[in-house]
């Protein structure tokens, strides 16, 4: 139910079309969104005001005129408790299949859990130990796999393209051999320290899949690029004489795993 105009009683039915609609749809609108934001918490609280505003999600039924009507037409608000329903049965659909994805170790079946707590395991939908599982005694826990290998730096959450926090990325600083680096999910940003000189003495090559850096002749960084980059975008400068600054703007918005192929 979204109020398409400014008077909240004009608002109408919001139809339910998450079925219906491909995922990533309007991740390009929404990630842009994201990117003006400091963090999750920050983007919800965007979110919520809109529903405040100009939804009737908060509004409680509570008289005639807000009863569903017969004939499918509009009407206003949800039952008690219906609402926070609703908005927590997507979040826990989202929680799974984001476990799946990404976190499956941290999946753990019914008997699993319940075995952990000394609980007997339960057969069938109504509870209760079989025979067999009951003269057998509690069951030892399977060891836990250990989590999958991930290009994902540690205390960061996933990547902003899959829900993560854009922010989280930005702040993480990687070392390289000879160089830092951070990034977005349109540039990176790498930074070399090297001996007092001017501009002139430093010369970067760029190219689609590759980079160079070279002092007063000398190679100090050269390597092929993990993904193709934008050359019309690429930009570098020399910070106070001392450091060389490499800005690499990607062809496409995307989290490598580090700057040159074989790195991490």
């Amino acid at each position: 139910r979204i109020c398409p105009a400014k008077p909240r009683s004009s608002q109408r039915r919001l139809q339910h079309c998450g079925a219906e609609m491909a995922d990533g749809r309007f991740d390009e609108m929404l990630l842009g969104m994201a990117q003006k934001h400091r963090g999750i918490e920050d983007l919800l609280y965007t979110i919520m005001s809109f529903y405040e505003r100009r939804t009737d999600l908060f509004h409680i039924k509570d008289n005639d005129k807000d009863k569903e009507s017969g004939d499918g037409g509009s009407s206003k608000g949800f039952a008690p408790g219906k609402a926070e329903e609703m908005l927590c049965k997507q979040f826990r659909t989202f929680q799974a299949r984001y476990f799946e994805r990404a976190q499956p170790y941290l999946i753990a079946s019914k008997d699993m859990v319940e075995q952990a707590i000394g609980a007997k395991p339960r057969d069938g939908p109504y509870g209760g130990a079989t025979s067999s599982s009951a003269a057998a005694g509690p069951a030892s826990l399977p060891a836990p796999r250990p989590p999958p290998k991930q290009a994902i730096p540690d205390g960061v959450g996933a990547s902003p393209l899959e829900g993560g926090d854009p922010g989280q990325w930005a702040k993480v600083q990687n070392a390289g051999s000879g160089y830092t680096w951070n990034q977005s999910d349109q540039d990176i940003t790498i930074e070399i320290n090297v001996e007092k000189c001017v501009a002139s003495d430093i010369k970067v090559t760029f190219a689609p899949r590759k980079l160079s850096v070279k002092r007063k002749g000398e190679v100090i960084l050269e390597g092929n690029l993990c993904e193709k980059i934008s050359l019309d975008d690429c930009t570098w400068h020399l910070d106070s004489g001392k450091q060389v600054v490499i800005t690499l703007e990607k062809i496409k918005p995307s989290f490598w795993s580090g700057v040159f192929e074989g790195s991490s």
